[in-house]
């Protein structure tokens, strides 16, 4: 699954995984239904997040869920509504294969116990022992009532998560941080101590929106996830300051990237991969425009290799 890497500046690589390009959709884009989307996409995305996995399936909360919030992003308190891991094997995995793309499988569990047993589950599908390049653990998810922010914010919980789950494969194995904690460090540090090859910064910000007709909180459950560029500069904080306490973990970079200058932006902050998630809503083609651009980049800037701009402002 692995693509050839000749000649290709958008080259890169987490650990051990090669991707020919720097961007990748943050979960919870492209679900089942926009698949088909997918396709033209495919020269010039990394690979493709999947919408996180839970053990069984989930309905999600009740409506009400999502808010948008013109010119600033969205919040969202969806609730990892999704099919269950079965039939994620059995249907999306498959059609998700069928692209080409190296695919990253982002899960969710209640006990470090359980993202164990899901990954062994998924290591004995035949199929994903060629489609599936690796995994993004959702430890910082704060919409459900059981497990989520708390693992998050929890360096033993989030240890002992990641290593239940390097117990059982050798895969790319990425652990998603909050940012609603005091320091993402011990975090990384936790997740390092794990076996993950990389992290994930950062999740959505905790937030909340009030209709002053209704009087009311727009989200059902008052508070969600606030995602778009209002948080870029919240995660170009956090990825800069993991960059510089721990400057050989890979790091994935997600929030608020609408533009080429804000993926390089992530990539001099110390980010080996970009993730675009609310962006991708309204132009589902923002992969193509800026792989495009950051081609025309590189061949203006005399760039062979995006890495010869990584870290670059933490210098």
């Amino acid at each position: 699954m692995t693509p050839t890497l000749t000649n290709n500046p958008l080259a890169t690589t987490i650990g051990d995984l090669a991707l020919s390009s720097p961007l990748l959709n943050a979960s919870g884009c492209f679900n089942a239904p926009l698949f088909d989307q997918l396709t033209p996409l495919r020269h010039c995305m990394g690979g493709i997040v999947t919408k996180t996995v839970t053990p069984q399936p989930r309905p999600g909360n009740w409506q009400g869920r999502t808010c948008e919030l013109p010119g600033l992003g969205m919040l969202n308190s969806i609730g990892l509504q999704n099919p269950g891991l079965e039939v994620t094997l059995a249907t999306d995995l498959p059609a998700l294969a069928a692209l080409g793309l190296p695919i990253i499988l982002s899960l969710s569990a209640e006990t470090p116990e359980a993202f164990g047993l899901m990954v062994e589950t998924i290591e004995a599908c035949p199929l994903a022992t060629t489609a599936v390049a690796g995994y993004e653990l959702n430890v910082s998810c704060p919409n459900v009532a059981q497990g989520g922010v708390d693992f998050g914010t929890n360096p033993a919980l989030i240890t002992a998560i990641t290593q239940a789950v390097r117990n059982t494969t050798q895969k790319a194995l990425w652990v998603k941080l909050t940012p609603n904690v005091a320091s993402v460090l011990p975090m990384v540090e936790a997740s390092m101590a794990g076996g993950a090859s990389g992290v994930t910064a950062i999740n959505t910000v905790l937030g909340a929106h009030i209709d002053i007709k209704t009087k009311k909180p727009m989200l059902s459950r008052t508070f969600g996830g606030y995602s778009g560029p209002g948080i870029r500069p919240i995660a170009l904080y956090h990825v800069m300051q993991i960059h510089k306490a721990f400057p050989t973990v890979p790091i994935v970079a997600v929030g608020g990237i609408r533009t080429t200058e804000d993926v390089l932006m992530f990539l001099m902050a110390g980010a080996s991969a970009v993730q675009v998630g609310t962006m991708a809503f309204p132009e589902p083609t923002v992969f193509e425009r800026l792989a495009a651009d950051l081609h025309v980049y590189c061949q203006s800037e005399g760039i062979h290799s995006l890495s010869e701009v990584r870290g670059i402002a933490t210098q």
